[in-house]
């Protein structure tokens, strides 16, 4: 069975008891029997089979033997498939370290905020997140083992979310939490039918919630510091027929935690249309539709953040003088680049098809195209003074060309992102499965830095693309005018033999190309018109196996090659980046009980040509191979319950990543051999109390990150910090005809208000001063105390 396959029906898979007593057996195996022959990636959950001890059909004599030892009872529950939880959190089963977050979880820890996906992740071990905002709008970064965002392949029901120009993963592509199934993170070893071109050092998945059978409505509102407001509905149309699903909408709104104002604004639409018939086909349709009117944080240099008060951001004004006067050489100047400068306007749709065929009783097709929009808007962030007579037009509108004026510019970007994956799974045997899959996938886009006009207070005038500045012949000025093409093509064949019962091997290899084709546009600015191009490809084998030593006890190994094509942005500069391959290596060992989850593995990953990028400026951004790194570690994680209804969780992670050489360039060598690969810490800590009697809920929860570096020769080491978050909730019915259950909750989050630099926002490869590479690496500043609450109500 594929790694695809087994995540609809890992919580029934069947394991071999290691004790199963002599008048259980005929019980246990017609259990395992019925489980295999569950149509192979049916979708549907096998039957429940009737517990020993439980009640049977009305009529029928009840089972008088004893009941099982706790020991054989979570044995017995394993193989029935059904479903163990503690305080939320579920047992992992597949050949790879991973952890899902389950909607309860997401739910109570981050009360659900459009922050759910990146903001969680703060809850998951081997994860270094850094973020500067309670909202959830703004974004934050974060590295997985060493690996960072845009090395992270983001999916959410097989569309690809990273951004294809940039690689980068974007909260707004996300979608609301409220109608996350769960959120998966799957460490170093991808699905082999991931569709992203980003995941050379693993995975996160998003699964939608599915269409209830009946109708309702579900309300939630949302309220606390810097103005935070949000709502959200959904609306569920139950089932008829074969069609099933709901839509829903959301508007957040809040301001800025740090000076001198700014604001935050998203709206969502979204929708989930399913249609079944016959057996085991169905088609779904998942779409999102984001609107976002935000301004941005500023990121602070170190001396800046030790010099600053905490709370400083962008100044209020970037001009010195208003409008110029005709016939007068006017000169404005930029003082700083302004808070109503620096924000970004987008709106961006995805749509994804998620079908499913029933071929043969042992073949199963399924066909995923989706597509994704970005456009109706830009991203503006700086301001220079610029001649008039350099372009000999009037930039000002004053009626001459005499003056030096201020002007903004931004990022006007426009994709039209499109792709489709299709997978053919034939099960050969009960225990031999063969999956053949292909997918592709087009990004056409253009990535424009235009010109444009800005007001006295900095705003730029129009964020849609329109008052663009012009040369004196009509043609738009650009800092930088190109036109992409992406183009990816990967197949592949994956084999899943289960000899025995208690034992899983997983073998595949794939093949994937990726072809990067840029069209430089002429400009005064941008230079001359040429063409680049350049293609990346690679034989990708993996592989895994897993072993059941019984009902509790699971060991696995995973080997796999990743492959990661630089950003298309990289054609454009001074020599192309080569692609980034990494060998991921795992060795793990998992205990499963009813009361305790523990998962433990070591890992290695060698990078060969590894991929970084930091900002020269505003509005340029370097991409270079930094050489080979070889990342280790380990990582621990633990879930278990206490008694009187009391839960715990903690997950400590270690990762050592070493450059294994130094770092050269035209000539000139940086200090990078055996340092700590920047926004890297070696230790991450995250760790929980809780309490869940089913009505009332809370969890106190710690969070340490040790040290790290802003650059590649670690010349500059940012302290560690820790935070804490507190939560609390209570969940309620309202006895009144079709109103069903609600729930208040209270999220405090940082409730100490550290101020702490949480991550590195634009490193660099030497920030001593005095040398060739010298250059101020910046940072994210954590976000102070937020205190938000919620209430939602369902009504059906």
């Amino acid at each position: 069975m594929t790694r695809s396959g087994r995540d609809h029906e890992e919580d029934m898979t069947v394991r071999k008891a290691s004790r199963i007593r002599n008048y259980n057996t005929i019980i246990v195996l017609g259990l395992a029997f019925d489980v295999m022959t569950v149509p192979f990636l049916s979708g549907a959950q096998a039957q429940s089979a009737t517990p020993v001890g439980a009640a049977v059909k009305s009529g029928a004599k009840k089972d008088a033997r004893k009941p099982l030892p706790e020991s054989q009872q979570s044995e017995q529950l394993l193989v029935t498939g059904q479903k163990l939880r503690i305080a939320g959190a579920k047992p992992e089963t597949q050949a790879v370290t991973r952890t899902t977050l389950t909607r309860q979880q997401i739910e109570q820890y981050t009360g659900g905020l459009s922050t759910a996906v990146s903001g969680s992740l703060n809850y998951v071990g081997g994860v270094h997140f850094a973020g500067n905002d309670g909202t959830g709008i703004a974004e934050g970064t974060f590295t997985i083992r060493g690996f960072s965002g845009d090395q992270i392949g983001f999916t959410r029901d097989g569309v690809p979310l990273n951004d294809p120009m940039f690689l980068t993963p974007h909260v707004d592509f996300m979608g609301d939490p409220e109608n996350y199934e769960d959120v998966q993170v799957i460490y170093g070893s991808p699905s082999i039918n991931a569709p992203t071109l980003t995941a050379s050092g693993g995975q996160v998945k998003i699964d939608t919630l599915n269409p209830s059978d009946k109708p309702s409505f579900f309300y939630k509102q949302t309220f606390g510091n810097n103005d935070l407001f949000r709502e959200f509905g959904r609306v569920n149309f139950g089932k008829h027929g074969g069609f099933s699903g709901w839509v829903s909408a959301s508007h957040t709104s809040g301001s800025l935690w740090t000076n001198n104002g700014g604001s935050e604004a998203a709206t969502r639409y979204e929708a989930n249309l399913r249609y079944q018939w016959g057996e085991e086909n169905e088609i779904k349709l998942v779409a999102s539709s984001y609107d976002m009117q935000t301004n941005a944080f500023s990121y602070p240099t170190l001396a800046q953040y030790q010099t600053q008060p905490y709370g400083t951001n962008f100044g209020s004004r970037v001009l010195t003088t208003g409008h110029g006067t005709y016939g007068v050489a006017d000169v404005s100047s930029t003082t700083a680049p302004a808070q109503a400068l620096n924000r970004a306007d987008f709106r961006i749709q995805t749509f994804g098809l998620n079908t499913h065929f029933k071929l043969h009783d042992r073949v199963r097709l399924n066909f995923t195209p989706y597509f994704v929009h970005v456009a109706s808007g830009m991203a503006t962030f700086g301001a220079m003074t610029l001649p008039e007579g350099l372009v000999n037009s009037d930039l000002n509108g004053d009626g001459d060309r005499l003056d030096t004026t201020s002007v903004g510019f931004g990022v006007l970007p426009t994709q039209n992102r499109g792709g489709f994956t299709t997978t053919v799974d034939a099960k050969l045997a009960n225990w031999d499965t063969v999956q053949v899959g292909f997918w592709y996938d087009h990004t056409g886009a253009s990535n424009q830095m235009p010109f444009l006009r800005i007001n006295d207070n900095g705003s730029p005038q129009a964020t849609d693309g329109s008052h663009l500045l012009t040369d004196a012949s009509g043609r738009k000025l650009y800092l930088t005018n190109q036109d992409d093409v992406i183009e990816t093509e990967k197949v592949w064949v994956q084999n899943d033999l289960r000899p025995i019962q208690s034992l899983d091997i997983v073998s595949a290899l794939a093949w994937q190309h990726t072809q990067n084709s840029g069209h430089n546009n002429a400009g005064f600015f941008t230079g001359e018109e040429y063409d680049r191009s350049q293609g990346y490809y690679h034989l990708l084998p993996s592989g895994s196996i897993s072993y059941r030593l019984n009902g509790h006890n699971q060991f696995y190994y995973n080997d796999t090659l990743n492959i990661r094509p630089p950003a298309i942005a990289s054609i454009y500069g001074n020599g192309t980046p080569k692609a980034e391959t990494t060998w991921n290596q795992e060795l793990g060992w998992r205990y499963t009980s009813r009361q305790v989850f523990v998962d433990a593995s070591v890992f290695l990953a060698k990078f060969k040509n590894r991929q970084v990028s930091y900002a020269v400026n505003s509005a340029e951004t370097a991409y270079f191979n930094a050489g080979n790194v070889t990342s280790r570690g380990a990582q621990v994680s633990v879930h278990g319950k206490l008694p009187y209804n009391f839960n715990y969780f903690a997950s400590w992670a270690f990762v050592d990543a070493r450059q294994a050489s130094n770092y050269t360039y035209n000539g000139i060598v940086a200090p990078t051999r055996d340092k700590q690969l920047f926004n890297t810490p070696q230790h991450t800590l995250v760790a929980g109390l809780g309490y869940d009697d089913g009505k009332f809920y809370s969890n106190f929860l710690i969070h340490y990150t040790s040290s790290f570096y802003g650059d590649l020769a670690n010349t500059q080491k940012i302290p560690g910090y820790e935070t804490f978050d507190l939560n609390f909730g209570y969940h309620f019915h309202v006895p009144v005809r079709h109103l069903g259950a609600g729930t208040v909750s209270l999220n405090l989050n940082n409730i100490a208000n550290r101020h702490y630099l949480g991550g590195v926002y634009s490193g660099t490869v030497d920030a001593a001063p005095g040398n060739s590479f010298s250059a101020s690496p910046t940072y994210i500043r954590g976000a102070p105390r937020t205190v938000f609450a919620n209430i939602s109500m369902e009504i059906e």
